[in-house]
């Protein structure tokens, strides 16, 4: 009736009561429990780690067949990845804070900036971004955009490459000051009394964190961009090391995804368990 596809309009509204009722769980956990969204995505993400492995992502990333010597290469580089993304997610930067009305002689108080602020949000995040282009495309099906999409939007080609370790970067970037957020931060510390040594107060603190939180977000844009580039690269000579790449990806959302979770764990343990003397 008047040319409304009503499967499409079904499918909308079950999209996002679903979506409601994903945010309405993860409210629930992060008020009750721990983990909060994090719980919700860590069994997909284990369960989609072995497609991945096996087919990839699709837009050049095909099927593999594993022989002996692939499955030690992988897993060799998996132990390499996980050992590396484990210590780069709890390295941080800690700025000694002068803190004129608090006297404590028994400890050093410091404000910290972890190297992965933007956690793993840019590789939940790149794969879709990178695949609009191709969703786009297909309305217009002959259309130049759709032959350049199909041409180079693909991990099969060194321009796809680029343009999904550019995205990676630039949420990496963005994630960053998203979560670490330096205004909010600067505003505090101007008003509890407490500074940085050597640097005025107010907009000089802000521009301070932002450079810092600047350099360690090229660390860690760097780090990502070896665990994800390299396999991509290596890909377009070898196919079958593509897949590597996003379990790799995978492995470094799995890894903050725990960390977190065990560190609010950690911390509620020690709120139950802490006696007044």
């Amino acid at each position: 009736m008047w040319g409304i596809d009503y499967n499409l309009i079904v499918a909308f509204f079950v999209l996002v009561a679903g979506a409601m009722i994903v945010a309405w769980m993860s409210d629930m956990i992060t008020k009750y429990g721990i983990g909060g969204s994090g719980v919700l995505i860590l069994p997909g993400m284990i369960d989609s780690i072995p497609r991945v492995l096996l087919y990839g992502q699709g837009l050049g990333s095909g099927a593999v067949f594993f022989t002996p010597k692939l499955w030690l290469v992988l897993v060799i580089s998996v132990a390499v990845v996980v050992i590396f993304t484990i210590f780069i997610n709890k390295a941080e930067l800690r700025i000694p804070l002068q803190r004129p009305f608090v006297q404590n002689d028994f400890s050093e108080s410091y404000l910290p900036i972890r190297v992965l602020a933007a956690g793993s949000m840019p590789f939940m995040f790149t794969t879709t971004v990178f695949m609009i282009p191709s969703y786009i495309g297909s309305f217009v099906p002959e259309g130049e955009f759709n032959r350049f999409v199909q041409n180079y939007v693909a991990f099969d080609n060194p321009v796809g490459i680029l343009i999904y370790c550019s995205i990676i970067v630039f949420l990496g970037y963005v994630f960053s000051f998203m979560n670490f957020q330096t205004e909010r931060l600067t505003k505090n510390l101007k008003k509890s009394g407490d500074y940085i040594f050597n640097v005025v107060p107010g907009t000089a603190t802000r521009h301070y964190l932002n450079q810092r939180l600047f350099h360690l977000s090229t660390v860690a844009n760097i780090f990502f961009l070896i665990i994800v580039g390299t396999p991509l690269i290596v890909g377009l000579y070898l196919p079958e090391i593509t897949n590597f790449a996003f379990v790799f990806a995978n492995i470094l959302i799995l890894i903050t995804i725990i960390d977190t979770t065990m560190d609010q764990f950690k911390t509620m343990y020690l709120r139950m368990h802490y006696d007044l003397l």
